[in-house]
């Protein structure tokens, strides 16, 4: 910010009872402005040229007026500056003993003789309670104006360490401005009676002799940028970016939020599956677990039929012949049934999107639990039979679900409960976005390889999904259904890279551990990784689409 002194206002005001000349009374501060009520009488001055502002760094103001009672400051009587500004500063001026014992305004005026001189008028004044110091070079012509205060003739040897350090502002006219105004401020010092038209002013005002008057001086400033246009046009750029950013963050998060909410909807209704997707890890509340019914594993090898393994009730097969077994945990007597043919369940079309994916495999003979490889004890092992009708260890399963992976270890069907959704992030949204769309590029890759005559019909916002998702992913990667229904062979469900070795050297437990680890598969982090922090503070600021 720089600042320029529009005007220079100087006017007479009258002070009346002085406390001085009367010991012991106080001064009842009575001021009256005489120049605004007898103009003609008394004395008004108006400089608006040729004023160069030294020092603005302690010019603050609320309303751009600076005002006080001028004065000069006062020099040590052994100072040489006293002899050699002699000639321009009249004995008769006022100093501050001269001025009232209110704590006023003040405003210096000095003459710029030399840099000794100057530094003690800097320094006395200091110590006054200016609001302004206005120096004049009696030499300067008045035509011309002071000279701009980046010139070597206000050079005090201090690298210009009087300007900041000075603790008020500092100004400059000419020398004849300055010349006028020490001459009218020698004749407006003193008592009522010794100024200009003093005994008018007695008697029109029926003023006291003891009454006086002194010159005040108002400054009005005016302060201006000092940003070049260059710095505005940045500034005006710096915030229109700022609003596209604030813009597009917004939409982002407004994005997403929505999203989150559609997927939140999808996966209570039960039209996704996150983990069978890849999408979140998802673990089943050990209390639903114990919901499945419990059974005791029941095979008759004299019936001369193949091994089979119990069906619940609850189950939605067709009724068989049945015999009874009790659980051995104390819970109601269950019907098992056995049948002399194998059920083949083809796979739901919607793939892994429905809560419950059938599989491709025979679940009537299980006499393996495939989580621990152990095969099932006639009339002696206790099984849990899931929804989807496969059967496990009761320790096994019960583990699994509550630790591994909220899906059957066979089928990958769902085991949560209805109307279950941990909580959904941007990630998982994004990721099931993506999925979603990579299933919708596919189709339409199936229609094409389809319908020759309509193979070249496509929209523009199909040719940019394949553009954006790259057509030899979409052509190698087969529709999410496609995949589920390959045959699930039981003999990749050991550990390939474990030797025989290594696994003689685990104990069961953790050998089934690291099965139902291999078991639950990977799944892909809803989370986000350890990122720098800036990448952090960027991805929460744009989460992206």
């Amino acid at each position: 910010m720089s600042m320029s002194v529009d005007e220079i206002r100087n006017v007479i005001l009258l002070f009346s009872n002085p406390a001085w000349k009367a010991a012991g009374t106080v001064s009842n501060t009575v001021i009256r402005n005489i120049t605004a009520l007898s103009s003609h009488l008394t004395y008004s001055g108006r400089i608006t040229e040729n004023i160069t502002v030294l020092a603005s760094k302690y010019a603050g103001t609320a309303n751009g007026v600076i005002q006080g009672l001028l004065y000069i400051p006062d020099l040590s009587a052994d100072d040489p500056c006293v002899n050699q500004t002699a000639p321009f500063v009249p004995a008769s001026a006022a100093r501050q003993a001269d001025l009232p014992p209110s704590n006023y305004n003040l405003i210096a005026i000095a003459p710029w003789i030399n840099a000794a001189c100057t530094k003690s008028y800097l320094a006395s004044a200091h110590t006054d309670p200016i609001r302004g110091l206005i120096f004049f070079r009696p030499s300067d012509d008045a035509s011309d104006g002071p000279p701009p205060a980046d010139s070597a003739l206000w050079d005090l040897n201090d690298g210009g360490r009087w300007r900041t350090h000075s603790g008020y502002p500092i100004y400059a006219v000419s020398g004849q401005t300055g010349e006028q105004m020490m001459y009218h401020l020698s004749l407006y010092s003193g008592s009522v009676p010794a100024v200009p038209f003093g005994e008018n002013l007695t008697a029109l005002y029926n003023l006291d002799p003891y009454d006086y008057v002194r010159v005040w001086t108002e400054l009005s400033v005016s302060t201006t940028s000092s940003l070049s246009s260059i710095w505005i046009y940045i500034l005006i750029i710096a915030g229109v970016l700022l609003s596209v950013i604030s813009l597009a963050s917004f939409s982002m998060h407004f994005v997403q939020a929505r999203r989150r909410a559609c997927l939140r909807r999808r996966v209570i209704s039960g039209e996704v599956n996150l983990e069978a997707m890849g999408i979140k890890r998802l673990t089943v509340p050990i209390e639903h677990i114990q919901s499945f019914p419990l059974f005791t594993y029941l095979y008759d090898p004299s019936d001369g039929s193949p091994p089979t393994s119990p069906i619940s009730t609850l189950s939605p097969r067709a009724p068989r012949p049945a015999k009874l077994g009790r659980s051995s945990w104390g819970r109601s007597d269950s019907l098992v049934t056995t049948t002399l043919t194998a059920r083949v369940v083809p796979i739901s079309e919607k793939g892994l999107e429905t809560p419950f994916a059938a599989s491709t495999v025979a679940t009537d003979y299980q006499p393996t639990c495939t989580i621990c490889l152990e095969h099932f004890q006639n009339r002696v092992t206790i099984i849990r039979e899931l929804p989807c009708g496969h059967i496990f260890h009761v320790a096994c399963i019960d583990e699994f679900l509550s630790e591994n992976s909220s899906l059957c270890p066979l089928c990958k069907a769902s085991m949560l409960p209805k109307g279950y959704c941990p909580n959904i992030t941007n990630p998982m949204a994004r990721r099931e976005y993506a999925l979603r769309r990579l299933r919708d590029v596919s189709a339409y890759d199936e229609l094409e390889d389809g319908n020759n005559a309509h193979s070249r019909i496509f929209t523009w916002g199909v040719r940019a999904k394949r553009r954006i998702l790259g057509t030899g992913t979409v052509h190698t990667l087969s529709t999410l259904a496609q995949l589920e229904s390959r045959p699930i062979d039981k003999q990749h469900l050991r550990l390939s890279h474990v030797t025989q070795d290594e696994d003689s050297q685990l104990s069961s437990g953790e050998l089934a551990r690291k099965r139902m680890r291999e078991l639950a598969g990977s799944v892909s982090d809803d989370g986000e990784p350890e990122l720098k922090k800036w990448r952090k503070m960027r991805n929460r600021v744009f989460p992206g689409f």
